[in-house]
């Protein structure tokens, strides 16, 4: 990753760029997963920040919500919810 040194600093930003990389590859696994899928997502949802998504995700919430006043959204039971994503993982997932 390491480029001739120019006036413009490539020689630094490379060389972040590998100390970064490295840094990140020995993260535990669980937050490499969790990195991987965040930076999925963004390439997918076109976000670039942390700010954008929550950003969208209280505007997700705000439209929901006021989706529910106006009674175009019916409210479920949470045990209901549960009961419906215990019997999906179920169907996908049988032991």
């Amino acid at each position: 990753m390491t480029t001739p040194n120019q006036p413009n600093g490539t020689t630094a930003t490379a060389d972040r760029s590998v100390e970064l990389v490295n840094h990140l590859l020995k993260l535990p696994e669980e937050v490499k997963r969790d990195l991987a899928n965040l930076l999925l997502d963004s390439v997918r949802e076109g976000f670039t920040s942390l700010e954008e998504v929550e950003k969208r995700d209280k505007e997700l919430i705000r439209t929901r919500i006021e989706a529910y006043e106006r009674g175009d959204l019916k409210a479920t039971d949470w045990r209901e919810a549960l009961d419906r994503v215990e019997r999906q993982f179920r169907m996908e997932f049988p032991q």
